[in-house]
């Protein structure tokens, strides 16, 4: 297998890959024939070590990204043969891309029912501009996915970019004032040995 080129955590076997994605695929629950919004999604490798282990079929990942360099057809198909080639076979499932601007999801308004944004929402400066136009996409009785580092007394930047990082509290205040209920979250779904941040990954329903 050539080297890749996509951006992304590039996991080498199966195993790996079914432990640390496991638990969240759980918490996911994403059937047949589900359409899901990926925003913040680079060149879609979650989206790939996801379609490894899964046993749904038809359902369709549309993945967004401001970012062209990494969310572009070349190095998206680069991520599809890498994860393809570790699970064995092709994807029961089905990939597209959106490149996104800063004011604009480019998506269809009032159109789908499963949303995530992982890892991303810490990045952005304006927060609730971005939880709206989340919003403004989605159904009522939607469920909006954010997984997100939190901040601890003692650790409250991400170490990767160097911005701050959440609280608890601040993300609930933040989604209820968007008009998004708390659902339930799982605490920690990683496989990971030690993780200095509490990771969250909640799920929120549009009202």
């Amino acid at each position: 297998m050539k080297k890749p080129v996509f951006c992304g955590y590039k996991y080498k076997d199966t195993a790996i890959v079914r432990r640390h994605f496991e638990k969240q695929l759980a918490f996911l629950r994403i059937n047949d024939g589900d359409t899901v919004v990926d925003i913040g999604s680079s060149s879609g490798a979650f989206t790939g070590c996801i379609n490894v282990i899964a046993e749904f079929k038809k359902a369709h990942f549309i993945l967004v990204d401001i970012d062209s360099n990494c969310l572009n057809q070349a190095k998206v198909a680069d991520m599809i043969a890498y994860y393809e080639g570790i699970r064995g076979r092709p994807f029961n499932n089905s990939i597209s891309l959106v490149v996104n601007t800063v004011d604009s999801l480019w998506l269809p308004l009032n159109h789908y029912k499963k949303i995530w944004l992982f890892n991303t929402l810490h990045e952005i400066p304006d927060k609730a501009g971005m939880i709206r136009q989340v919003s403004a996409v989605m159904q009522s009785g939607g469920e909006l996915l954010i997984a997100e580092l939190l901040a601890t007394e003692k650790k409250k930047m991400h170490n990767g970019c160097n911005k701050p990082l959440m609280s608890d509290e601040e993300m609930k205040t933040l989604m209820a004032a968007a008009g998004f209920d708390f659902i339930d979250v799982a605490i920690n779904p990683l496989a990971v040995k030690k993780i200095k941040n509490p990771y969250y990954l909640y799920r929120f329903m549009k009202r």
